[in-house]
């Protein structure tokens, strides 16, 4: 178990914010990005002139149960990141068939 003051040099440690650009439908980075708990974002950037869904699920949860979210073409979606967070994501095409690519977790 971690102590307050070994907690505090953690989120010090950790940035405010990550960016995650989707071109092509791939996100990169691909793999786990963490901020700091509570003030953390987690910024998409969408380089595509198409828009995305992005689903976001826990990872032992039903896919299906996931939050969907649009990322607009050529904009820009921001995640904050509560102490303890912890979520998958895959990017689909909108309104087409759901043969999206993942990414994450992204948490804090």
């Amino acid at each position: 178990m971690a102590t307050p003051g070994t907690a505090r040099a953690k989120e010090r440690e950790l940035p405010r914010s990550a960016t995650i650009t989707i071109r092509k439908q791939t996100p990169k980075p691909q793999g786990e990005v963490e901020v700091t708990p509570n003030n953390g974002r987690i910024h998409f950037k969408n380089k595509d002139e198409r828009a995305y869904r992005l689903r976001f699920f826990k990872e032992n949860a039903e896919f299906s149960h996931g939050i969907d979210m649009l990322l607009p073409a050529k904009g820009n979606l921001t995640v904050l990141i509560k102490a303890g967070d912890e979520w998958h994501f895959t990017v689909f095409n909108v309104g087409k068939a759901m043969n999206g690519i993942g990414g994450g977790p992204i948490r804090n």
